[in-house]
């Protein structure tokens, strides 16, 4: 994709072309449809990217200030096709504000935990790097950083209640999901990785913590790890591996790094 730029701000001795990123686009009746990697990469003809920017002027602020423009792409027709260019015939424009952006980006961590635990074939060192993205940040960053700045009772009453309540319930599904992917590390790893799982495990638990005294709440009931998700999770993972449901090690695909 070409992207549309501002002559002005350009040098005038040279001659520029500016090219983003696009990834396929889907509403959530299509993500219901499309279930195999197959269907997500065939007959598409909408696509979407992203720019931050703040109403300062700068691309990058703090987290209250940062918003997010959403571009929504349609093509005359779908990929792939017999060229490999095509002409956009639709552009839709959606502008995230800074509580929409965080409940955007608490949404694709949790939907990434979720999509690495439900595979057939468990890839640990992906899960890994994602649990530790999501339990081991900095302290002034991560999805702690979102609850800080928009769920804080001081905070909260700057927003509408909607997208304060929206943000609290993908917290709640961000941590189920955190649970589960500990639940399943926890299989996976063999005894030299026994210690840095007990660190994921006690950084967990401290996210819990803050999380439930910020939104006044216990945000992760003991029934939450026994919920019908996990089991099923857990049990095809325990099948397919052929590892034991009670408490062991199995036998975890890796990548190379």
């Amino acid at each position: 994709l070409i992207l549309q730029v501002n002559p002005k701000e350009l040098d005038p001795k040279y001659a520029h072309i500016q090219v983003t990123y696009v990834k396929p686009y889907f509403d959530d009746k299509e993500l219901t449809e499309r279930k195999t990697e197959f269907e997500r990469s065939h007959n598409i003809n909408r696509f979407v990217f992203e720019a931050p920017y703040t109403l300062s002027g700068k691309k990058q602020g703090c987290i209250e200030e940062q918003c997010k423009r959403r571009t929504i792409l349609t093509t005359s027709n779908s990929f792939p096709y017999v060229k490999k260019r095509i002409p956009i015939t639709c552009e839709q424009q959606i502008n995230l504000k800074p509580i929409d952006v965080a409940t955007d980006e608490i949404r694709d961590k949790t939907a990434e935990l979720q999509k690495l635990c439900s595979s057939a074939d468990v890839d640990m060192i992906q899960l890994q790097l994602k649990l530790q993205g999501c339990v081991s940040v900095q302290v002034n960053a991560g999805p702690l950083a979102y609850a800080r700045a928009f769920l804080n009772e001081s905070q909260a009453s700057k927003y509408p209640s909607k997208k304060v309540n929206e943000l609290k319930d993908i917290f709640r599904k961000f941590i189920q999901a955190c649970s589960i992917a500990l639940e399943l590390n926890e299989r996976l790893i063999k005894e030299d990785q026994i210690e840095y799982h007990e660190g994921l495990k006690s950084n967990f638990r401290d996210m819990v913590k803050e999380l439930s005294n910020i939104i006044h709440e216990q945000i992760l009931q003991e029934d939450t790890m026994h919920s019908p998700w996990m089991s099923n999770t857990l049990h095809v993972f325990c099948a397919i591996s052929g590892t034991s449901s009670d408490r062991g090690y199995g036998s975890p695909r890796y990548t190379e790094v």
